[in-house]
C-alpha cells in the first residue's frame, strides 16, 4: 500500500534509482539542502552507518515528521556483518530519535536494535535492555504528566504487547503500574492485552501490583486472563 504523504513529496520516488549511484556524501547534501522529495528520497537509500553521529541527532532535531519517519526507518537492524558496538549505537539513535519526537517508527527501531543484540547473543545485551527499561519507565512517567495520550498508546501498542517476557521490561511495567493508577486498572480490564506473553507467576505478580494500586480485584482480573 503506498503511503499517504503529503503534496510536497509527489515525485520522490522517481529520484530513487538515481540516488542509489550517488556517494554518502551526495546524499548528506540533498537531505540538508534538498527540496522535499528529493530529501525524503535521499533519507530512503542512505546507509545512515557510514554518516556521522552529530549529523543524525541533526536531523532528527530539525527534519520534518515525514522526513524523520524514513530516518527512523534507515536505522539499520539485523545485518548480518554488523557489530555488536554498531547495535549498540543504534540503540542510542533510536533512543534519542523517540525522546526528541516521540514518533513510534523510533520506538520500533529502538527495539529491534535492542533484538539484534540478543541475536548476536552480545555480551553488550543484558546492560542495553536494563538500560532501556529504565529509561522506559521514565519516559512513560513523563508522558502520562504531559498528558500524551497517543505516545502513551504507542508504548503500550509497541512495547507492552510485545516485550514483557523481557525481565527488564517487565520490571519496568509493574513499575509503571505502581505509580500510574490508570494502567493498573487497564491491565485489570484487559489482561489478556498485557499477559499472556508471561508464565503464571509473572501474571500472579502483575495483576496482585494492579489490584494493589487501584485496578479491579486480582480474582476478577485472573478469571478474565484464564477466559481469554
Amino acid at each position: 500500500m503506498e503511503r499517504r504523504l503529503p503534496p510536497e513529496y509527489t515525485g520522490w520516488q522517481e529520484h530513487e534509482s538515481a540516488f542509489r549511484r550517488l556517494t554518502t556524501p551526495e546524499l548528506v547534501t540533498e537531505v540538508q539542502d534538498g527540496s522535499p522529495e528529493r530529501r525524503l528520497a535521499a533519507l530512503s537509500v542512505i546507509d545512515l552507518a557510514d554518516v556521522a553521529p552529530p549529523t543524525i541527532e541533526d536531523w532528527i532535531r530539525t527534519l520534518p515528521d515525514t522526513e524523520a519517519n524514513e530516518l527512523a526507518g534507515a536505522i539499520p537492524v539485523q545485518r548480518a556483518h554488523s557489530s555488536c558496538a554498531e547495535d549498540v549505537r543504534w540503540v542510542d539513535v533510536a533512543r534519542i530519535g523517540y525522546e526528541a519526537r516521540r514518533l513510534p517508527t523510533f520506538l520500533v527501531m529502538l527495539f529491534s536494535s535492542l533484538e539484534a543484540l540478543d541475536s548476536r547473543g552480545c555480551p553488550e545485551a543484558p546492560q542495553q535492555w536494563e538500560r532501556i527499561g529504565d529509561w522506559l519507565g521514565d519516559v512513560y512517567d513523563r508522558i502520562v504528566a504531559a498528558g500524551e495520550d497517543d505516545a502513551r498508546d504507542d508504548i503500550s501498542l509497541f512495547v507492552f504487547e510485545n516485550y514483557l517476557e523481557q525481565p527488564a521490561i517487565f520490571e519496568a511495567f509493574c513499575g509503571m503500574i505502581v505509580r500510574h493508577e490508570s494502567l493498573a486498572q487497564e491491565v485489570t480490564l484487559n489482561p489478556g492485552q498485557y499477559l499472556t506473553q508471561v508464565d503464571e507467576e509473572h501474571q500472579r505478580f502483575a495483576l496482585e501490583e494492579a489490584a494493589a494500586n487501584g485496578g479491579l480485584p486480582f480474582e476478577s482480573a485472573w478469571r478474565a486472563l484464564k477466559r481469554g
